[in-house]
């Protein structure tokens, strides 16, 4: 299936991003769940503390941390979140508060600065959070005495990553040094990270998130798209960069998930070239790894293709079973199968192949071509390294095998996004051709001129 043509995507952008999120915006009702499960699976007298990402300065930013987003939806900088399953009491009740099932919980923020209204972007403010469904909301500017406060009552465990200094010879962090005054006033307490609990929690992806991930997908698509018809001899790995990542944000995907991965020639055989520096060259071959995102969840889709617009022989036969292993492993995914099975189908047919390619002679030593792992979960966080296990509906994971010949400079990935269903699998990326006829199809058609926007001498 041919991507859906820019303009229909993109002229409309502002309706078809409010439908969106109206349509599949995670509700209160959604996120309190979530923190309920939460609760209930923390240890009793524990504190979970998670901060959100971000400038200390008036300029606010979108970097946010998975797991505060992912059970609150605010997406502002400096701000945390307290989920207490306390025995005792709190210092300070907020008139009319309720208790929440199984615990209480806090959220700290910055504060409307109405002095600066006329020169910065304001937050949410108390106010504005209060009416997310969060009833006790109160300053940033509290948090450092309230944690300092907190650290001295009798907790058992505190679930928090704190921010640690790089190095032995680094000062103390901010967090390190309240730790440290409380463990000299006595404070006896188990540190844990919140993904003890919040792993687990997001290896499936509810509808909402789901159809968040679609459209990253469905962005991300037409990047692809755009590649394909842009890629020619003589541009620099860069100026492709910019014309994918020019198609996230015209249709309202205003960060990549991750650096974009523009490998050429040599440069396609390591695994994450993000500085995209090289030129491209007739008869090299090009892997194209990037992702948009929506709503904070990305979408991550590889392909390779070649500079000139047709693979080589000697190309397209790498290409051809780095293609098979993608297609088996795919077929593959339904629930309650192993992933580590599904890895070993890719894994056979990739060292299969590099038999008949003449690169090895014994199937074993198929790792010095193909040496990393065929999938991840796909979900806040991009590459999440948990392992995947037997997988479960609701899931979506990458598919990724390649094969990487540095001696021949041809690297080949390819990787797709795949739903895992209740009745087998949903390839989210499908609209992104894969077969080399397909390929060199589209690429047959250019799309518009973007040198004419570079400086003339």
């Amino acid at each position: 299936m041919t991507g859906i043509p820019l303009k229909r995507l993109v002229y409309p952008a502002a309706v078809y991003i409010f439908l969106c999120a109206a349509l599949f915006g995670q509700s209160p009702e959604e996120l309190k769940a979530r923190r309920d499960k939460v609760f209930s699976q923390m240890q009793p007298n524990s504190v979970m503390i998670l901060k959100s990402r971000g400038s200390h300065t008036t300029f606010l930013t979108e970097s946010q941390d998975g797991n505060f987003f992912y059970l609150t939806r605010i997406d502002e900088s400096n701000a945390f979140l307290v989920l207490s399953k306390m025995s005792e009491p709190w210092e300070r009740p907020s008139s009319g508060t309720s208790e929440p099932e199984g615990g209480r919980t806090i959220v700290f923020s910055l504060p409307v600065n109405e002095r600066r209204a006329d020169w910065d972007a304001q937050p949410l403010g108390i106010e504005g959070i209060k009416k997310l469904g969060f009833e006790d909301v109160r300053p940033s500017s509290e948090f450092e005495d309230f944690f300092d406060r907190l650290l001295l009552r009798d907790i058992d465990i505190l679930y928090m990553d704190i921010a640690r200094s790089r190095t032995v010879w680094s000062p103390l962090t901010g967090d390190e040094q309240i730790i440290q005054r409380a463990r000299e006033k006595g404070a006896d307490f188990k540190l844990l990270s919140p993904g003890e609990i919040l792993t687990a929690m997001g290896r499936t992806r509810s509808a909402s998130e789901i159809e968040s991930i679609r459209k990253a997908v469905d962005i991300t698509a037409e990047a692809h798209m755009a590649a394909m018809h842009a890629i020619q001899p003589g541009m620099l790995e860069y100026q492709l960069q910019a014309i994918v990542e020019s198609v996230f944000v015209l249709n309202g995907s205003r960060r990549a998930a991750f650096p974009s991965i523009i490998g050429s020639g040599v440069n396609s055989c390591i695994l994450h070239w993000m500085r995209n520096t090289k030129t491209m060259e007739a008869g090299e071959v090009v892997v194209v790894d990037m992702g948009a995102t929506w709503e904070h969840y990305p979408a991550d889709i590889t392909r390779t293709y070649p500079v000139s617009g047709k693979f080589s022989p000697r190309q397209g036969e790498v290409y051809e079973i780095v293609l098979a292993a993608n297609e088996a492993a795919i077929a593959m995914v339904a629930p309650g199968v192993d992933h580590e099975e599904i890895s070993k189908k890719a894994a056979d047919i990739v060292s299969e192949g590099l038999v008949k390619l003449g690169k090895i002679k014994d199937k074993s030593e198929y790792r010095k071509y193909y040496f990393h792992g065929l999938s991840h979960h796909l979900g806040m966080r991009v590459g999440r390294s948990t392992p995947l296990g037997k997988l479960e509906p609701g899931m979506v994971l990458t598919i990724e095998p390649g094969i990487y010949i540095r001696e021949e400079k041809i690297g080949v990935r390819i990787e797709d996004d795949v739903l895992v269903t209740e009745t087998g699998h949903e390839v989210l990326s499908r609209q992104v051709p894969k077969t080399i006829s397909d390929i060199e199809k589209i690429m047959k058609d250019k799309g518009p001129d973007y040198s004419a926007y570079l400086l003339r001498k």
